[in-house]
């Protein structure tokens, strides 16, 4: 895509974008806003509501409350005329039955209940010291036993005794008691009142009573289940009304076993009134917790697939303390927020439209300082410097549109540097992305690949690299592209087939930290070649000359000597055995001297591969160990594990380092360590090998001069060994560096690249 058409499409999305983006970060705020109002409003609301009910089902639960208590007083009421009724019963069935017991049939029972308008009359009978049911118009009370009845017998008992009954419940009058309404123990299918009379002229208690319809008539009208039937009748958010008896809700029923019946006492039922079908988990310890504490427990849950609230309170001063237990629909809460946050909702949406249209003309009005500021530096995206931003205004916008303004200025006068430095280089430049493709080239660089920016653009490097090179040349781009300096030569083939060598240099192209493409500068470099064989072949001349000096200076003395001898052979006419000796010696002398003459003079064919110095060294110390432990002289070999492999003539290298060693261990007379440390240095990508000895030294005066033909410190040298060493480090591209310190010893750091 060009710059021109993205800059539009750049200017076109941003101008956009900022007046919507205003719109809805105004209309998100305010949306914020609504939405935490209508939040708050919601669960303010809802807790009210709650509230409000709860208080509403209190109220409800103490008029429950007190209905039920007037309705159990005038129970209480009813039940004593009941039990006034079973006395004047029990002394109208006296009137006619006889004083024995044994003359009145069950038959005639049955009669006289009829008439009296009573349910039964039994008949009890004291045997020995137990109470039995001996006649009745009801044949289940028939040899009914009364030894568990508890407080009915105690007031069997006392009439019997003809003493006033001292129960405290029930209702005691003259020669009569009666007890409480309770399950009758011969059918717990029935709920009864019993009255007892006793008056000492018969040999029997007179047992009249009331059942169920008797009883239910008043309760049905006034009792506490009519007083749940109504309430919830006149209140609809109201699902059910439960009494529980927090003695005995939640716990194992309190079984009453008489007679061989079982039945549960009223007093002990786990539900006084009211219906118990929105059954809960937690009621029970609500119940408990609600009596306990005298206080409303209220909690909302799912029941029966329904929202209900559960409230309860307790009731603790009636005749048997209950709690009263309420079950309201949530949905009624429920339906007042949904009505209430829809009128929200859109009085919230009404709102937020008018803030949009309202923030997009404000946007609108905001955004066109920032368009022109774009306008201007979608021009710079382009290349265009020219012109100013006209914005009138001490803001920050009116600051900015300065900033751009002297921006655009200062980019113009430095691209137009770049590109006269881009254009104008005489060294040739490239850009390459890091798939080592061209994305263009100077017109220097035109001139020595013969090929112009548009051939170039998009074709890979190596294309133009002669195929001997091209590992050589992705080895070090790769080396470039991880982020390091590199400079090499490579043959390059020109668009005319002409083959010509190339200096190179790459280097990163940094952005953020990161490498983003490759720049290189190339350079000819085949004439600098021959420039530069012509100087080594001249160099070669005249050492070849300083050498033929001091060859012929070296070769006269034992030439000198040999010559003397020969003359004296042959005057004496004989020889001494020392003299062939001494005159071989001077002749290996001059065989030495002439073969290392040979290695300067003569170029050696160098054939370079890649191995490893480490093991190099390690052969090479095992040659020389054997001289040094003559000389009472350890050598120590000190590798770091990294290190790479180096191109090099393997048996050249052996040559310097034996000539090193071999110094070493002759400036040691002592004895003593020699160190040998190879490390690789990263950050130039090579390889040191550093010697240290314990040796004699070397004065520092004399240091510069080492390497230099027949200069050397030992009473027998020529000084050419280490000529040659430093002409085979030379030759590998790497350095050698002798530092010394008399008596203490000497240093050699040799460098060698890890790459050729």
């Amino acid at each position: 895509m060009s710059n021109s058409r993205r800059g539009l499409l750049w200017k076109g999305v941003v101008t956009l974008s900022i007046k919507r983006k205003l719109a809805i970060i105004f209309s998100i705020i305010v949306s914020s806003v609504l939405i935490a109002n209508n939040a708050l409003y919601y669960y303010t609301t809802r807790e009210l509501l709650i509230n409000d009910q709860q208080q509403q089902m209190e109220a409800i639960a103490r008029e429950i409350g007190v209905a039920i208590e007037h309705s159990e007083q005038g129970s209480a009421y009813v039940e004593e005329m009941i039990g006034e009724k079973l006395r004047l019963a029990s002394i109208a069935a006296q009137a006619v039955l006889d004083p024995d017991i044994d003359k009145v049939t069950n038959e005639q029972l049955v009669e006289v209940s009829r008439t009296l308008g009573i349910s039964h009359i039994t008949l009890f009978k004291q045997v020995g010291e137990e109470i039995i049911g001996w006649k009745s118009s009801d044949p289940k009370e028939i040899n009914l036993t009364t030894k568990d009845w508890g407080l009915y017998l105690d007031a069997m008992k006392q009439l019997f005794a003809r003493q006033p009954v001292t129960v405290q419940e029930g209702q005691t009058l003259p020669n009569y008691w009666t007890g409480p309404i309770d399950v009758a123990s011969s059918d717990p299918t029935h709920v009864d009142k019993w009255g007892y009379y006793y008056d000492g002229t018969t040999n029997y208690i007179i047992d009249p009573y009331v059942r169920d319809s008797y009883i239910y008539k008043y309760e049905d009208l006034t009792g506490a289940q009519s007083i749940v039937d109504r309430t919830l009748k006149d209140n609809d958010v109201l699902l059910e009304i439960t009494g529980f008896n927090p003695n005995a809700f939640g716990k194992d029923p309190m079984i009453t076993k008489i007679n061989g019946a079982e039945y549960v006492q009223r007093q002990n039922r786990p539900v006084f009134f009211g219906a118990y079908t929105y059954e809960d988990a937690q009621d029970v310890t609500n119940v408990h917790e609600a009596h306990a504490k005298n206080d409303i427990v209220s909690y909302q849950t799912d029941v029966h697939g329904k929202r209900v609230i559960k409230t309860y309170i307790s009731i603790p001063n009636a005749k048997y303390p209950y709690v009263i237990g309420l079950v309201t629909d949530y949905a009624a809460i429920q339906k007042v927020l949904i009505q209430q946050l829809y009128r929200n909702a859109l009085i919230s949406l009404i709102s937020l439209a008018l803030v949009f249209v309202l923030s997009y003309v404000v946007a609108g009005y905001m955004v066109r300082p920032v368009q022109k500021i774009l306008h201007k530096v979608n021009e710079m995206a382009r290349g265009n410097f020219d012109g100013r931003i006209d914005l009138r205004t001490d803001d920050e916008l009116g600051q900015l549109a300065k900033r751009v303004n002297s921006m655009s200025k200062d980019m113009q006068v430095y691209m137009e540097e770049l590109r006269s430095l881009y254009e104008h280089n005489p060294s040739a430049l490239f850009s390459i992305n890091l798939a080592g493709d061209f994305l263009s080239i100077n017109p220097a660089a035109e001139q020595v690949l013969g090929y112009k920016t548009g051939e170039v653009q998009g074709r890979p490097l190596v294309d133009l690299v002669v195929k001997s090179d091209r590992p050589k040349a992705l080895r070090h781009f790769k080396q470039a592209v991880d982020g390091h300096y590199q400079s090499y030569e490579m043959h390059i083939q020109r668009k005319d087939g002409e083959v010509f060598e190339l200096g190179v240099r790459h280097f990163p192209i940094m952005v953020g930290g990161e490498t983003v493409g490759i720049y290189s500068t190339g350079k000819d470099i085949t004439e600098s070649r021959r420039t530069e064989e012509l100087l080594r072949k001249s160099d070669k001349l005249s050492v070849v000359g300083q050498l033929a000096a001091g060859v012929a200076h070296e070769i006269r003395n034992p030439l000198t000597s040999i010559k003397g001898f020969v003359q004296l052979i042959r005057d004496t006419q004989g020889a001494k055995p020392e003299y062939f000796t001494i005159m071989l010696s001077e002749l290996d002398r001059i065989e030495s001297i002439i073969n290392e003459f040979l290695v300067l003079a003569k170029p050696q064919a160098v054939n370079f591969q890649e191995k490893s110095i480490v093991t190099l060294l390690q052969n090479i110390t095992a040659l020389v160990e054997t001289q040094a432990i003559l000389n009472n002289i350890q050598i120590v070999l000190l590798a770091s594990p990294d290190i790479p492999l180096i191109e090099c003539e393997e048996n050249q290298l052996k040559q310097v380092f034996i000539n090193i060693l071999k110094n070493s261990i002759e400036a040691m007379p002592e004895g003593g360590i020699i160190h040998l440390y190879v490390e690789h240095i990263a950050l130039q990508d090579e390889v040191r090998v550093r010697v240290v000895d314990e040796g004699l030294g070397i004065p520092a005066e004399r240091i510069p001069k080492l390497g230099e033909p027949f200069y050397t410190t030992k009473e027998k040298g020529t000084g050419l060994g280490l000529m040659i060493s430093y002409k085979i480090i030379n030759e590998h591209r790497g350095k050698m560096i002798v530092q010394s310190q008399l008596n203490v010893g000497t240093t050699v750091d040799v460098y060698l690249p890890t790459q050729k």
